[in-house]
């Protein structure tokens, strides 16, 4: 579990704004809601965050259909997802440098890219045919020639 420490104050904005009244009528915010919901309020901020507009208004939508009234809730969806910050903001912890998911997706690539050259290479060494001739297996050594007392 993060400490509250590293967790990037961006998601704010949204994780405290209000969602609707509760039943005592104090109001219900999103990290009230998320947690209700056994969620963790940054985690599930952050991948509200990372999604299209589209998906995060449907999973928002459904996370927050125990808490806010059937008809206010595409308003309220509409409301707190655009307080969610841009991808960009929402990958950087402050005091920390991260790549985003683009860096972090073209190194995997590009990891397993330099593994399956390399696994080809050695396969093609390993069931690579001799070349003609045996010109691959040593000269046998000439015996070496033993004196004799004679």
């Amino acid at each position: 579990m993060l400490s509250t420490s590293t967790l990037s104050d961006a998601f704010n904005p949204f994780l405290f704004a209000t969602v609707c009244e509760g039943r005592d009528e104090n109001p219900v915010s999103v990290i009230s809601a998320l947690a209700r919901l056994d969620l963790d309020p940054w985690t599930e901020a952050a991948k509200l965050a990372s999604m299209p507009a589209f998906g995060a208004t449907e999973r928002l939508s459904s996370l927050l259909a125990s808490v806010a009234p059937q008809p206010d809730r595409e308003t309220i969806v509409a409301r707190l997802v655009a307080l969610l910050p841009p991808p960009a903001r929402a990958n950087v912890k402050p005091g920390t440098r991260e790549l985003n998911t683009f860096g972090a997706s073209y190194l995997h690539s590009l990891g397993i890219m330099w593994l399956i050259i390399l696994a080809s290479m050695a396969v093609s060494a390993w069931i690579a045919p001799a070349p003609a001739g045996g010109a691959h297996v040593p000269a046998a050594m000439p015996a070496p020639k033993v004196a004799t007392g004679r």
